[in-house]
């Protein structure tokens, strides 16, 4: 009984089918032209970003580190300023600035920001310098402890 319902459902799919289902003769060549494209776009893709990244290190090169005291004579006894880019982190009314480094790696550093620690990622390479030279700042006792991290934090003050 079922044999004799299966080859009519066979037909009858086979003969129903949209004609873009049925494999035609060139299909293959298309794929081939797909993939080829593919690797094409890919291809330019990796040049694009490793041209990207060649013009990052180049600038990076070129970049002087923040220089925290302009003139040594003049500025003692005032608090160094920061870096331009990282005055985004506080609000305009605050005076006392608290960052607190982690020693061995200058992508990371908290900032004292409303009587909490948050932790701030440092990417750009140039900004790295920057952290790198502020560890040359003498240290200060924060009004919050900074978070514990099995490491001694380097905190520092800016006006």
């Amino acid at each position: 009984m079922i044999r004799r319902l299966v080859s009519p459902l066979l037909l009858a799919a086979f003969v129903l089918a949209p004609q873009g289902a049925l494999a035609r003769p060139d299909d293959h060549r298309q794929e081939r032209r797909d993939d080829k494209e593919d690797r094409r776009a890919w291809k330019e893709h990796d040049q694009r970003e490793k041209h990207y990244w060649k013009e990052q290190k180049r600038e990076a090169r070129g970049h002087q580190p923040h220089r925290y005291f302009e003139d040594e004579r003049h500025d003692q006894g005032r608090r160094p300023i920061p870096p331009p880019w990282m005055n985004s982190y506080w609000r305009a009314g605050e005076s006392r600035r608290y960052v607190a480094l982690v020693p061995g790696d200058p992508s990371r550093m908290y900032v004292f920001i409303e009587g909490r620690w948050l932790l701030r990622q440092v990417r750009d390479p140039r900004a790295r310098l920057d952290l790198e030279g502020a560890f040359r700042l003498p240290m200060v006792a924060p009004p919050v402890p900074p978070p514990h991290l099995g490491l001694n934090l380097h905190v520092v003050l800016f006006n």
